[in-house]
């Protein structure tokens, strides 16, 4: 691991958090679709979620400025490990169990993410934080590996089960955390919307790939599997294993001061998952085969971005307020990208063809990221730059 304690004490903390997700959080699109709703209901659902975080988030700062970032992380967590058992209840028949989960969700992410990203921002190292990152992502990789696996298992059999347990493992991720040398973080002076603009463009893009490429992929493995918890699980445990080692090569690569090339890598990597995914996504085989093959280059998205964001939040004069409006910026790109797929399935385009959607968001994604790394020359103070040359 890493001479930070706190970074390996996080990357703990954060395969037990994935752990608990992969039990039976990641399955929430699909469960929201096995109670009932449409595919575009759904998206609408996810679409009200993030618009409930953008509208609670200043009660989450509140929280963070009155408690403390520490106190307000483990308010966070222990939201999160509720948000299952809500999930357990949902019931198109019953329209209060969907709005109780999607206030559950919203409350908890707003909380959750806005401490983490922070916490995870300011302890670790600007020289290694793509390797820091790739670690992580390995932990989680990992968790991802097994967890969907049993998860789908559980849900298949009993799908209490699964809730029951992805509660009592998000509960026990608090435990590493107690750890941390949480840092102090000085929240009283408001710097202007200026100092975080990237991170804010940046959560944006990820957002809106996240809520409509990434969600839209699962929705068309959920499908052309019959709607089996078991099937789709197994094939999301297999999909993560194959992108643990594009996460590991790639953090290595921008610690050794590529980022800038790095990034044109991804872009690469990235188109080319979108068009073999839809490429292959009318049969079960070809399902597969993509889900396989461009899970293994999708694992140099994570690297890519999150070692961007994160320097960029310990380089501002706050890590909070940084994560405070990217998570905005987030929300704005995902509810886009909910509105958008939910009324292209409603008129009738094909599920697939929305994958597409992704290809532009990538390019100015990496032209931001482009410019964000370029900024960091040698030149610059040391807070403010990236380890080792850029190129």
């Amino acid at each position: 691991m890493f001479r930070n304690p706190d970074i390996n004490r996080l990357a703990v903390h954060a395969g037990l958090r994935q752990l608990a997700w992969g039990l039976a959080g990641i399955f929430f699109f699909a469960v929201l679709l096995r109670a009932g709703l449409s595919p575009a209901g759904a998206f609408l659902a996810l679409g009200a979620m993030l618009g409930l975080r953008l509208v609670t988030r200043p009660a989450a700062f509140a929280l963070i400025r009155g408690a403390g970032l520490r106190t307000a992380m483990l308010v966070g967590c222990v939201l999160f490990a509720g948000q299952f058992p809500v999930l357990a209840l949902v019931d198109a028949g019953r329209p209060w169990t969907i709005a109780a989960y999607v206030l559950a969700v919203a409350i908890a992410d707003v909380v959750y993410w806005t401490c983490y990203h922070a916490v995870f921002a300011a302890a670790g190292d600007v020289g290694e934080r793509g390797a820091q990152i790739g670690v992580r992502t390995v932990v989680m990789v990992l968790a991802d590996t097994v967890a969907p696996v049993v998860g789908g298992l559980l849900l298949t059999w009993h799908g209490w089960a699964a809730f029951a347990a992805a509660t009592v493992v998000a509960l026990i991720a608090i435990v590493p955390f107690r750890g941390v040398s949480v840092p102090d973080v000085v929240i009283a002076e408001d710097h202007g919307p200026a100092p975080f603009r990237d991170g804010v463009r940046l959560f944006a893009t990820d957002g809106f790939l996240m809520c409509g490429f990434a969600v839209t992929w699962g929705l068309i493995m959920f499908e052309t599997f019959d709607r089996r918890f078991d099937a789709f699980g197994g094939l999301l445990g297999a999909a993560a294993l194959a992108g643990a080692v594009g996460g590991l090569v790639l953090g290595r690569l921008i610690d050794a001061g590529h980022a800038a090339r790095a990034v044109w890598l991804n872009l690469a990597a990235m188109t080319a998952v979108v068009l073999l995914r839809v490429a292959l996504a009318d049969t079960p085989t070809g399902v597969v085969v993509a889900a396989l093959a461009s899970t293994a280059l999708f694992g140099l998205y994570v690297p890519t971005l999150m070692t961007a964001v994160y320097n960029a939040a310990k380089t501002s004069p706050c890590a909070v307020r940084f994560h405070y409006r990217a998570e905005a910026g987030w929300d704005v790109g995902g509810i886009a990208a909910c509105l958008a797929t939910a009324a292209a399935l409603a008129a009738g385009v094909p599920a697939r063809l929305l994958l597409l959607a992704a290809l532009p968001a990538l390019v100015v994604q990496a032209i931001l990221l482009h410019r964000r790394y370029l900024a960091a020359t040698p030149d610059a103070p040391t807070g403010a730059a990236l380890a080792g040359r850029i190129d």
